[in-house]
């Protein structure tokens, strides 16, 4: 049966325990981020819009030569800086992060359907989402707002697949809060930046973040169960 799993943002974390978890279930791994490694990862910077479309578009159209059982694409890039209210940070930081969480996984989605929509066999498109989509958390505004703008994109997509003879299953991921680089930064950030820090500081001194890996199994495991549209499938590891 041959399966592939397109993954952006795999190199550490939840994406490289995804990375890991699909290759050892079988699948034809192809991993895009700035910082991965090995014979399956391609360099993707997603705060460089132009050329990150420009690549993932080549590696779909290439993939979509081949006759595929299964095909899953999984969207897990993602950075919260700046961290803050806006007046601590310039305009151009701003962009780069609405690139990176918003414009760029779109354009992806929107390139997979291109590539890939009249392809038979199972296809998925997750999102890597989070809490913050639907809970304001102070000095994440932007963070928030583009995991809510592309969550209510999913729920779009998934409304115009339905309509498909061979539809695209989208998928919106909520991993919780989990062990990563990212909540380390978090917990560096001043409370002028981020009022809720020392919360985030005890949930790590408590154990109570995810590991990553448990949340990737989760995906894994959830993915493979039948779904109704882009409901938020909660993967967390608690």
């Amino acid at each position: 049966m041959a399966k592939v799993c397109i993954l952006i943002g795999g190199s550490h974390g939840l994406g490289k325990a995804l990375h890991d978890i699909y290759k050892l279930q079988g699948f034809t791994l192809v991993e895009l981020s700035r910082s991965g490694t090995g014979d399956d990862h391609l360099y993707l910077d997603m705060a460089r819009r132009e050329t990150a479309i420009d690549t993932v578009d080549q590696v779909l159209a290439d993939l979509a030569r081949t006759v595929w059982d299964e095909v899953q694409l999984i969207v897990n890039g993602a950075t919260i800086s700046p961290v803050g209210p806006l007046a601590l940070s310039e305009p151009k930081q701003w962009w780069q992060q609405l690139d990176v969480n918003f414009t760029v996984p779109i354009s992806i989605f929107g390139r997979f359907q291109h590539h890939f929509g009249a392809h038979a066999g199972k296809k998925i498109a997750a999102f890597v989402s989070s809490g913050a989509a639907h809970s304001p958390m102070d000095g994440w505004g932007l963070y928030c707002a583009s995991k809510a703008g592309v969550n209510q994109f999913m729920r779009v997509m998934a409304l115009e697949q339905s309509r498909q003879t061979q539809p695209i299953q989208c998928a919106i991921l909520d991993p919780g809060v989990m062990a990563t680089d990212m909540q380390a930064s978090l917990r560096q950030a001043s409370e002028a930046q981020f009022s809720q820090v020392e919360r985030f500081i005890q949930l790590h001194q408590d154990g109570n973040l995810a590991a990553p890996e448990t949340v990737a199994q989760n995906i894994y495991s959830r993915l493979a169960q039948p779904f109704n549209g882009a409901e938020v499938l909660d993967v967390s590891g608690h």
